[in-house]
């Protein structure tokens, strides 16, 4: 039977999380920080995009564009919570999900459309499903084709809430016309680069001679080149049991500013080994290795300790942590920090959150 695969992908996740939670924000342009005080943006409301609002624009740049702007600090654990429930509803329309992020998954849907009556109502269920499920404000494209790469270029050429199918009949169309942008493996500075040899699409790329293409990438990315631009893709689905156990937990974060605070700085460590150890418990895991990185003006340092036994207890784990920063004395301002436990076991038992 011939393969199809969809990529599902919710749209403008953060901000539609937080206009579902919060029914003031809805229909306004809103901005997602990843907390008060930062100056970037990590996420923007479809209202905000219309704008021109992109993620990673500086503060002053998306209030230039939009002074109405609403900035809302990030609610990570609120965004998990939505995750979780968007994988448990895509694992009802079929038995193979890949989780490639936060707010997207594939489907591997050769077996299971017919069960909704053919791709086209499948996508029309999984997005009435969604908005009935996660709520009016969470919507979600669908990128429908025979491989995972062509489903997310699919997906990303999908309106909002809608769907796009890639057949064998319009593939070679739909590739020939597609921005480098839309494509999932050609990043910003490949597509510098192929610019600067007046390559500007995919269609260029299967008329380029694999020859000039390894010149200029090397033989693995002049393989990798043509096979895109043809739409090849012999990938499966990586489900989350066929993932690795992870080795190592690890949280960071930058301030908005340099602090030489003692009370901040050491709030700022406490908080980076509360989160790592939530995650710890979450997956059932221990360590005994921790590990302390500091940055700050222009001086960067990282330490670890090891014991003998393992946990997965905060305050334990923050005492060899806080040690380690209070044992090297660091003269410097600090701007970063992050937390690292390692190596990784498992509980005997999940313990509850």
């Amino acid at each position: 039977m011939k393969p199809l695969i969809l990529h599902v992908d919710l749209n403008s996740f953060f901000a539609s999380v937080e206009q579902q939670t919060n029914p003031a924000l809805r229909g306004k342009p809103i901005s997602i920080l990843k907390a008060i005080g930062r100056t970037c943006v990590i996420a923007s409301s479809n209202e905000a995009k219309k704008f021109g609002v992109k993620t990673g624009m500086s503060l002053s740049q998306v209030k230039t564009l939009c002074p109405q702007i609403t900035l809302v600090a990030a609610d990570f654990p609120q965004y998990e919570f939505f995750t979780r429930r968007f994988i448990k509803l895509m694992n009802q329309f079929s038995d193979v999900v890949e989780v490639f992020s936060l707010d997207e998954v594939f489907l591997d849907a050769t077996w299971t459309a017919v069960f909704f009556g053919g791709p086209v109502n499948l996508a029309k269920k999984i997005q009435a499903t969604v908005g009935e499920q996660l709520g009016e404000c969470l919507g979600v494209s669908i990128g429908i084709a025979k491989n995972k790469f062509l489903a997310k270029l699919a997906s990303s050429l999908a309106l909002r809430k809608n769907f796009f199918i890639i057949n064998d009949e319009d593939q070679a169309e739909v590739l020939r016309s597609a921005k480098f942008e839309d494509v999932c493996g050609i990043g910003r500075r490949l597509t510098q680069r192929l610019k600067v040899m007046g390559i500007t699409n995919l269609g260029q790329i299967v008329k380029t001679s694999e020859k000039i293409l390894a010149a200029e990438f090397g033989p693995f990315w002049a393989c990798q080149l043509k096979r895109l631009a043809r739409g090849e893709d012999n990938g499966s689905l990586i489900t989350p049991d066929q993932l690795s156990d992870p080795k190592s937990v690890s949280r960071t974060f930058t301030l908005f500013k340099n602090t030489r605070d003692p009370v901040i700085i050491k709030a700022l460590i406490r908080n980076l080994v509360e989160e790592a150890c939530f995650k710890l418990r979450k997956m059932g895991l221990v360590g005994r290795q921790f590990g302390l990185a500091i940055r700050g003006d222009n001086f960067n340092q990282s330490e670890h300790i090891t014991r003998q036994s393992f946990t997965d207890n905060s305050q334990r784990i923050f005492n060899e942590v806080y040690a380690l920063y209070n044992h090297n004395r660091w003269p410097y301002s600090v701007r970063f920090a992050g937390v690292l436990i390692k190596p990784l076991a498992i509980t005997r038992f999940t313990p509850p959150l």
